[in-house]
C-alpha cells in the first residue's frame, strides 16, 4: 500500500479477531512525540492526502461489485431468483426504465455463479428490480423496506466495532430520504437500480466489507469484530454472535462463485498455489479521477482463517492492485512468506504508485 489511497482490514471469522487494521496513507507515530509534536501535527493535520484520517473506519465508500453477493443472497431468501435465473449480457443490456447498463464483455447467458464469476451488472441489475417486484410487498416502496432490512443485518449502516471510537456508521438510505428525492412514495425501480452494482447512495466503510468477507466466510454469521479481547466484563459482553436472516443453503453457491472468481474470473491474480480462496472483485465509479480497486476474499474456503477487503483508491480496477494484494496477505499470513512465484507480484504492488493520479480524467473498460 506503500504510495497508494486505501485501507485494508482482516479478520478471523471464528472469533471476530480484527489480524490486520491499516489505513494508507499513514505516519510515523515518533513525530507524535517530543518537542516538535505540535508543529509535527499541525503539517499532518494540513497534509492534502490526510495520513490522519483513518480510511478502515472513517471513509465510506460505495462498496461496487462486492455488493453483487448481498445481492444475490437476498434475491435467493426472498425466492425472487433461483440457481437457474438467467440473463444475456453482451457488453451490457438494456434494463428496468429502457436505460442501457454497460457491462465488460463476458459469455452470455450467464446463470447465478457465472453471474458471480464474471460480475455481470445487468444480472444485479434484474435481481433487484425483481426484489422490488415481489407481489407480497405490494409496492416498490415496502419491498425497498424490506431489502434495506436484510442488508441492515450485514452489519452495514451500524458500527459494528466497539474498540474504535471514530468509527463511522455508512449509510443505507431510508425509504423517507427517497421520498424527498423523488418528491413521491410512488417509486418505480428504475429510480434506484444503481445500487443493484454497489454504486448510487450506498456508503460503507472498509471495516463493513471485511465483515461482509467474515459472513461469508461463516456461511450467516459474524462475531462483532474486536482487537480487546477483554479488559473487564463491560469489554468482552460486547463481542457477540449476530446471525444473518439468511438460510445458510444460499451461501454454498456464493461461495461456489466466489471460487470460480479466483480459479478463472475476475480474481486469478490473487491465486495462491495450494489455498483455496474465495474472493470477489469490484471497480468502483469515481467522479472525480480513476475508479477505485476493492476485493474482499477469505481462506482457506472450508477452514477459514482469513477474511479480509482491500480498498485501493484509484487503482482503476479491482484485479489491478486490491485482488492481488489480498493475495499476497493471504499467502504471507497462512504460509508465512511470500513465494519465489510470487516475488514479482509483490514487487509489482510495491512499486505500483497512484498518489500523484488522484485528478486523472482517463477512463478505461472495467475488467473488475
Amino acid at each position: 500500500m506503500q504510495n497508494k489511497k486505501g485501507g485494508i482490514v482482516a479478520i478471523e471469522p471464528s472469533t471476530g479477531e480484527i489480524l490486520v487494521k491499516m489505513s494508507s496513507p499513514g505516519y510515523d507515530p515518533q513525530l507524535m512525540v517530543g518537542l516538535d509534536r505540535g508543529k509535527n501535527y499541525s503539517k499532518l493535520l494540513n497534509d492534502p492526502l490526510k495520513p490522519l484520517f483513518d480510511r478502515t473506519t472513517m471513509a465510506q465508500y460505495p462498496p461496487g461489485s462486492i455488493f453483487k453477493t448481498v445481492q444475490a443472497l437476498i434475491g435467493l431468501q426472498t425466492k425472487a431468483i433461483s440457481l437457474q435465473t438467467q440473463c444475456t449480457c453482451s457488453g451490457g443490456a438494456y434494463i428496468v426504465g429502457g436505460k442501457f447498463m454497460k457491462c465488460h464483455h463476458h459469455s452470455s447467458p450467464v446463470n447465478l455463479l457465472q453471474s458471480i464469476e464474471n460480475s455481470c451488472n445487468p444480472y444485479y441489475a434484474n435481481v433487484f428490480k425483481r426484489i422490488l417486484e415481489l407481489p407480497e410487498y405490494k409496492t416498490v416502496r415496502n419491498a425497498y423496506g424490506e431489502w434495506r432490512k436484510y442488508v441492515m443485518s450485514f452489519g452495514f449502516g451500524n458500527k459494528i466495532c466497539p474498540d474504535f471510537s471514530n468509527e463511522v456508521s455508512g449509510s443505507i438510505p431510508t425509504q423517507e430520504y427517497y421520498d424527498n428525492v423523488f418528491k413521491t412514495q410512488k417509486w418505480y425501480p428504475s429510480y434506484m437500480i444503481s445500487l443493484s452494482i454497489g454504486q448510487g447512495e450506498l456508503m460503507i466503510t472498509p471495516i463493513q466489507m471485511a465483515n461482509l468477507a467474515t459472513i461469508l466466510a461463516n456461511r450467516g454469521y459474524y462475531i462483532t469484530p474486536h482487537i480487546v479481547r477483554s479488559i473487564n466484563d463491560s469489554i468482552s459482553s460486547q463481542i457477540k454472535k449476530h446471525v444473518i436472516p439468511i438460510d445458510r443453503k444460499h451461501f454454498d453457491p456464493i461461495v461456489e462463485g466466489m471460487q470460480m472468481v479466483i480459479k478463472g474470473g475476475t480474481g486469478r491474480r490473487a491465486q495462491v498455489d495450494s489455498i483455496a480462496i474465495a474472493g470477489k472483485t469490484g471497480t468502483v465509479q469515481n467522479p472525480h479521477g480513476d475508479d477505485h480497486s476493492v476485493f474482499i476474499a477469505f481462506a482457506p474456503v472450508e477452514d477459514p482463517k482469513i477474511a479480509l477487503i482491500v480498498y485501493v483508491e484509484n487503482g482503476v480496477w479491482g484485479s489491478r492492485y486490491a485482488a492481488p494484494i489480498a493475495g499476497l496477505l493471504i499467502e504471507k499470513y497462512l504460509k508465512g512468506k511470500i513465494s519465489d512465484k510470487k516475488k514479482p507480484l509483490e514487487k509489482e504492488m510495491f512499486q505500483g504508485s497512484l498518489i500523484h493520479n488522484t485528478t486523472s480524467k482517463v477512463k478505461e473498460t472495467s475488467n473488475e
